[in-house]
């Protein structure tokens, strides 16, 4: 009888085998629950813990440290039944090992051959060979935790005293520790060090932080693909989260290669079952369930964010998720003792956990906007209607303290938390509020209905605009900021021109109004040019589309003057070309269309307004 039960355990197995080579083969681009690809992974051991959702979508389960996510159409439901007839046949307990497969056996695609194709896996010794030393690596951990000083925004998802208890026996006997763990710190020092060269480099790494911010970077995908993702280990999510703050927070342009290492983060996840509700599943306590929580709402954040920056499709509308929002409670009121989850405090009491809650918020109708806007053909203005309410209603949303503009003139950096947190939220909601109504702007000049249109591009423009009074010439480095601030400037511009093409009796705010914004937005970016070569770039073409216009607009330097062909941007060898951008922003010739190509300027903003040549 053993004999046959084992013969059926293989037979299964194989199946398990054959199906999902036939995934790889016809993978699609989108993962859902009920998807056998969302539910590959190692196999579960016969003293597997199932938990009771009340749904027939799936389940999570846990096999000691691994958490699974499991369809219910699955193999794997066969297989744990063979697993419990054997453990009945037997009357024996067998450990965990002897019953499931091979750990080392993989069923679900690669992950980390996908972000990290460039890396190669190296030697466990290698890698702990590359730690600081444990003075050094205690300073940046404790730096890592420090959120009222540390400059670069961490999302709270790794429980402080948890870590550090792990941290301490680490260091006990390095060897023993499990890659993705160690990918886990890694991350973190390369977030510490990214911070240094971004925000200034202590003494004793002055000089290093770049270099030692790409190591680390480096050690972490080595990590990651030694430790493989799809083997559902602890930490595995948060490491690869991490590691998206770190490209999140780099001043590069990447919007792309970010939203395709977030589309494995996700998958990564909903094979981890983040994406159920914990408290449906056994075995999850109260502080494992609450950091869940966590981690989901930052990683579909992050699916938000990364489409919306990139204006590509988000991933989460094509999964079905029921993880409740995190609570908005302090670390020091969840332990592994606790039994039960304390009630969610209001927003208005600031906790580490409230930037998350209220991000995830706007981010939901960031991640609704970029779906509107990746669609095959243009939705209706009711569509826009609606969407311009849940981004109204978000922002409206937030706790007082996050509302306010900063009014630190010229000295906004993200070192102070609390102003970076409002900086970050309300430059998000007046891109987002720009974004989904540019398209809306000329027609709004002949038809009344689109009248919110204007008013919501004009006004989101200026406050976007006003933000430069606080911004530091420093943070004009970052792709997103000249982004958002070139995006805006380049609103009024329209506006000023349609204004030309189709006057009218009374304008609010005046064209001259407008004029002196974007002649003082201009006088910014001239201060910043001189530290940044990005900026310098944004001025010139600038100050060139001003330079027809017939008002007087004068910078730090002088009145704005029309460039000579050779100080104009380089933009030659790209598709669109400058000229075709601007064709027709005549400032007084006749526009054959009043329309303006968004899709050509976001296509010129990305390619040709921040690099010189091609490549």
């Amino acid at each position: 009888m053993r004999q046959r039960i084992d013969h059926l355990e293989e037979l299964v197995k194989g199946l398990i085998n054959e199906q999902q080579q036939t995934q790889e083969q016809e993978r699609t681009a989108v993962i859902t629950p009920q998807s056998p690809e969302a539910d590959s992974t190692t196999e579960p051991s016969a003293a597997i813990r199932n938990g009771q959702d009340g749904t027939s979508a799936g389940q999570t389960v846990i096999d000691g440290n691994h958490s699974v996510y499991m369809g219910d159409n699955d193999w794997y439901t066969v297989l744990q039944e063979i697993n419990e007839l054997k453990n009945t046949w037997t009357q024996e307990q067998e450990s965990h090992s002897h019953d499931s497969p091979d750990a080392d056996l993989s069923y679900t695609v690669d992950g980390s051959s996908l972000l990290f194709n460039q890396v190669k896996p190296i030697e466990r010794l290698e890698i702990l060979a590359s730690l600081p030393t444990k003075a050094e690596t205690d300073r940046m951990v404790a730096n890592f935790f420090d959120r009222s000083n540390f400059p670069i925004n961490i999302p709270p998802i790794l429980h402080e005293p948890t870590f550090m208890q792990e941290y301490n026996e680490h260091w006990k006997d390095p060897t023993k520790t499990g890659f993705i763990w160690l990918g886990l710190l890694f991350s973190m020092l390369g977030i510490n060090m990214l911070a240094y060269d971004q925000y200034g480099e202590p003494s004793e790494y002055e000089g290093m932080a770049e270099s030692l911010f790409q190591l680390y970077r480096m050690r972490t995908a080595q990590c990651l693909l030694s430790g493989d993702i799809a083997k559902c280990l602890p930490y595995t999510v948060e490491t690869l989260r991490f590691n998206a703050t770190a490209e999140l927070s780099r001043k590069e342009d990447n919007r792309r290669g970010l939203w395709i290492m977030t589309g494995v983060i996700i998958r990564t996840a909903i094979n981890m079952g983040y994406h159920r509700e914990p408290s449906r599943s056994a075995g999850f306590s109260v502080l494992q369930a609450e950091y869940r929580r966590r981690i989901w709402s930052s990683v579909m954040t992050m699916d938000a964010m990364s489409s919306f920056l990139g204006g590509f499709p988000p991933t989460a509308t094509a999964i079905y998720s029921d993880t409740r929002e995190p609570s908005n409670l302090h670390d020091w009121e969840l332990s592994p003792e606790s039994t039960v989850l304390p009630p969610s405090r209001s927003l208005e009491e600031s906790t580490s956990a409230t930037y998350l809650i209220v991000k995830g918020r706007l981010c939901q109708a960031l991640g609704r906007l970029a779906e509107f806007n990746s669609a095959a053909s243009q939705g209706s203005y009711e569509v826009v209607l609606e969407i311009d309410q849940l981004l109204h209603d978000r922002f409206h949303g937030f706790p007082s303290y996050l509302m306010t503009v900063p009014v630190h003139k010229n000295n906004m950096t993200s070192s102070n938390r609390a102003d970076f947190y409002r900086l970050n939220l309300i430059s998000m909601y007046h891109k987002g509020m720009c974004t989904l109504h540019r398209k809306f702007m000329a027609k709004a000049r002949v038809d009344e209905r689109f009248k919110l249109s204007q008013q919501r591009c004009i006004s989101s423009a200026l406050s976007l605009l006003g933000l430069q009074d606080i911004l530091m010439p420093g943070l004009y480095e970052i792709s997103q900021v000249r982004q958002m601030l070139t995006l805006a400037a380049m609103i009024l511009i329209l506006e000023l021109e349609l204004r030309q093409k189709l006057p009218k009796a009374e304008e609010s705010p005046s064209s001259e109004d407008l004029f002196e914004v974007l002649g003082r937005s201009c006088h910014f970016w001239e201060a910043a040019s001189t530290s940044c070569d990005e900026a310098n770039k944004s001025y010139r073409f600038l100050v060139d589309l001003l330079s027809k216009s017939p008002h007087n607009i004068g910078t730090a330097s002088g009145p704005l003057k029309t460039m000579s062909t050779q100080q104009q941007v380089n933009t030659s060898g790209y598709t669109p070309s400058f000229d075709t951008i601007t064709d027709g922003l005549s400032f007084g010739d006749d526009l054959s269309n009043i329309d303006f190509d968004w899709t050509m300027w976001d296509t010129f903003i990305e390619y040709g307004h921040d690099h010189v040549g091609p490549g």
